[in-house]
């Protein structure tokens, strides 16, 4: 219809795919992409909660919540030993059937002993859980945002190509007491989201010097 060769279609939709424009899911087939979900990442909270303001729904399913320990990144971030025994949940997020973000929280197993069988993702969000049965109520949230390519078990979850790339936020979640209880990884599928953040002056001076060593 369009006067040019099958080659030239499919590379004109493979552009618009890597631009947002359209959105490829395998074994259903290729669809104009809808708006981009809002995400406020300034606002205290899990996903569920931040996407409720939107009047976004994400259904949520539990790949993993097991028993491990903490290697020295995520020791680091809950300020605990290495080797010291943590859960980690992994869930997958999704919006209108399609995967939208995967999640890996860390969580000291001294500070919710028995999450394993009171958490049920499909009722209630794993901060609900949290701070309704062990008092862990967020006060802080510290985050990176990089992006990077999908690791392997990422790309499968999300249905993203092996090359893919996708938008990471790490971080903390702190009590008002200053205990860090979550350190987490969210993997969002970028064509999907757009991240907006908010920023106010300090009060603190800074140090030139200091900035002057660091670059």
């Amino acid at each position: 219809m369009a006067g040019v060769s099958l080659m030239t279609v499919r590379r004109a939709m493979a552009e618009l795919v890597a631009a947002g424009t359209l959105n490829r899911i395998q074994g259903r087939g290729t669809f104009i992409r809808s708006n981009r979900i809002q995400t406020d990442s300034t606002i205290i909270g899990g996903l569920k909660e931040t996407l409720a303001l939107q009047g976004i729904h994400l259904a949520t399913s539990l790949l993993a919540l097991e028993e491990t320990t903490a290697e020295p990144a995520v020791a680091k971030n809950l300020a605990i030993p290495t080797g010291t025994a943590i859960w980690k949940i992994v869930r997958l997020r999704r919006f209108d059937d399609v995967p939208a973000v995967r999640e890996v929280a860390y969580i000291p197993r001294i500070l919710a002993p028995d999450l394993d069988t009171i958490f049920t993702p499909a009722d209630e969000s794993l901060y609900e859980a949290l701070s309704k049965n062990y008092g862990l109520a967020e006060s802080l949230e510290e985050q990176t945002l990089v992006a990077r390519r999908a690791s392997p078990a990422e790309a499968k979850d999300l249905g993203l190509g092996a090359d893919s790339f996708v938008i990471e936020v790490t971080g903390v979640s702190i009590t008002a007491n200053g205990t860090a209880f979550d350190s987490f990884e969210m993997v969002f599928v970028p064509h999907m989201f757009a991240f907006r953040m908010r920023s106010a002056p300090t009060a603190d001076p800074i140090d030139s010097a200091n900035v002057d060593s660091a670059i």
